[in-house]
């Protein structure tokens, strides 16, 4: 019997919290149909910022199960040039939100965004009638096209995108 071997590219991206675990998803929607070759799972680290995804995204580099980890975090906080550093060092893509995945979000439909997180999220949740976190609130209002769009301007999307190969 001949040995199995694998087909799939492997991607883990480790997300701050719910919000860009549902970004993810609504990633691997649109742009990864089932047999295409690459294959994505998140982890999500529920809200304990971007120093503890990056932790838990070294972890998973080093027990190999991988061919690329990534990290989605918010910039606003447990995020900096340290954390920067330990993620280039340890082969782990940086996705930067900034200051928040709400005004990434916002940036990729063509909105106003904000200097404060707050008032990201506040103007995210009027222009869409909720969180981002809630499921399916941006599957909902963010297409393909949306998300093509941005890939010149919106920094987080294009590094996305080139990580799974689309």
């Amino acid at each position: 019997m001949a040995p199995l071997t694998r087909t799939n590219t492997t991607v883990l991206l480790v997300c701050e919290g719910y919000a860009e675990v549902e970004w993810v998803r609504v990633i691997r929607d649109l742009y990864l149909p089932r047999g295409c070759g690459v294959s994505l799972r998140s982890e999500n680290r529920r809200g304990f910022g971007g120093s503890a995804a990056l932790t838990l995204a070294v972890q998973r580099r080093r027990e190999g199960d991988y061919d690329r980890v990534g990290v989605v975090v918010d910039t606003d906080q447990l995020w900096g040039d340290a954390e920067r550093q330990k993620a280039i060092e340890h082969g782990i893509a940086a996705i930067e939100c900034i200051p928040c995945i709400e005004a990434m979000l916002l940036s990729v439909d063509g909105r106003r965004t904000h200097a404060r997180t707050a008032d990201n999220k506040d103007a995210f949740e009027l222009a869409y009638g909720a969180t981002a976190h809630r499921p399916g609130v941006i599957q909902r209002h963010f297409s393909r096209n949306k998300f093509d769009a941005a890939r010149g301007r919106v920094l987080a999307v294009d590094r996305c995108l080139k990580l799974l190969d689309c």
